[in-house]
């Protein structure tokens, strides 16, 4: 693999969750690309983690003293690695972007990086908080982005935002997707798949759980034999029970609750169309997950939503306030089942398999570091 830039090899210090859902993953694939040419990689997980990996191969663990590093207790940690490792990028997501941002601005890392995968429109409709506070926060945040050199994304949309929001200067941002590990065989084969649709996520506001229930009862009147399938929990969950019970949808919707992200595949993999309807996402991983059991999406257009999308290909876009439209939207994809599942399989590997990583490290070297 050619390179536009030459590089040095040094020290990378990743701080980020513990490698169980998509975006640590992702660090954790990013993390071993970069130790396979040559650097060291430093990862702090948020704290109270059990069973932390051994030092190995260039590859070093810490875990904060406190769950969500936020505390000084866990600044006063980061800075002494930092000091003694003395990486030359540091990445920081999660709960940890305010101490890794300012620690590294203090100890002057060359390449400051926060990875952002939230819109503020979506933590705002989710925040018990006021206006004021909001507005606040959005403020602290736009302060300590200005020490970062560099910011990534998972959409085209959300760069959009966070040069509208966070006035961050559309050349320090790059877009790269999550990548997810390839599945060895899908079912692609329509006869053996349940006449179950499904939504995966949390129950919040954010979601739009209430309007899809509203269209799936409308849905019911014309596809009688087809079932709901909820994945997720939340503080809307009452509500959302409460609302199948008064729409007379108990027999045909079902609520599992949290499931494990290692079995998220298996409820995708059941269903013949996998539904979004978020009112702002900014990416939308269930999508991709469901992508790659070559299961067909239904979304919303959201800001991330329209990056994974092919319309008419690997599925179709739903506007869940006007009647029917849920109904017609499934009429077409499962009339021509098996176009949008290979589709949607296409898409995965093309575009979000972790093949390609090598890509994503290139892009580091070529467009992201500063040497």
């Amino acid at each position: 693999m050619s390179f536009k830039k030459n590089y040095k090899m040094g020290t990378i210090l990743i701080s980020t969750s513990k490698f169980e859902t998509a975006i640590p993953n992702y660090f954790k694939y990013l993390g071993e690309e970069f130790r396979d040419n040559n650097f060291s990689i430093i990862y702090v997980f948020d704290g109270q983690i059990k069973n932390i990996p051994p030092n190995k191969n260039k590859i070093k663990y810490f875990t904060y003293p406190n769950k969500r590093p936020t505390k000084l207790k866990d600044f006063i940690f980061l800075c002494k690695i930092i000091k003694k490792e003395k990486p030359f990028l540091c990445i920081s997501n999660f709960g940890s972007t305010n101490i890794v941002t300012i620690a590294s601005f203090i100890y002057k890392v060359p390449n400051r990086l926060n990875y952002i995968h939230t819109s503020s429109q979506q933590l705002d409709m989710d925040s018990n908080k006021n206006y004021i506070y909001n507005m606040f926060f959005r403020f602290r945040k736009i302060l300590i982005f200005k020490m970062n050199t560099h910011f990534l994304t998972n959409s085209n949309k959300m760069s959009e935002m966070i040069t509208s929001v966070f006035k961050i200067k559309k050349n320090k941002i790059s877009v790269l997707p999550y990548l997810l590990e390839k599945k060895k065989k899908a079912k692609r084969n329509y006869k053996i798949r349940e006449r179950k649709i499904c939504i995966v996520g949390r129950l919040s506001p954010s979601k739009g759980h209430k309007d899809l229930l509203y269209s799936f009862a409308d849905c019911k009147k014309k596809l009688s034999d087809l079932k709901l399938m909820i994945v997720g929990d939340g503080p809307e969950e009452k509500n959302l029970k409460n609302l199948t019970k008064s729409l007379d949808l108990n027999k045909d919707v079902e609520f599992l609750g949290a499931i494990p992200n290692k079995n998220i595949g298996k409820i995708f993999s059941k269903c013949l169309v996998s539904v979004s309807s978020s009112k702002s996402e900014a990416f939308g991983i269930v999508n991709i997950e469901s992508l790659k059991e070559g299961t067909p999406i239904i979304c919303t257009e959201t800001e991330g939503s329209q990056d994974i999308l092919k319309q008419g290909e690997n599925g179709l876009t739903v506007d869940l306030t006007k009647k029917n439209d849920l109904y017609k939207k499934l009429f077409l994809i499962l009339k021509d089942w098996e176009y949008f599942s290979n589709n949607a399989l296409n898409t995965f590997d093309t575009k979000y398999s972790k093949i390609n990583i090598k890509h994503h490290f290139k892009k580091f070297i070529d467009d992201i570091l500063i040497t």
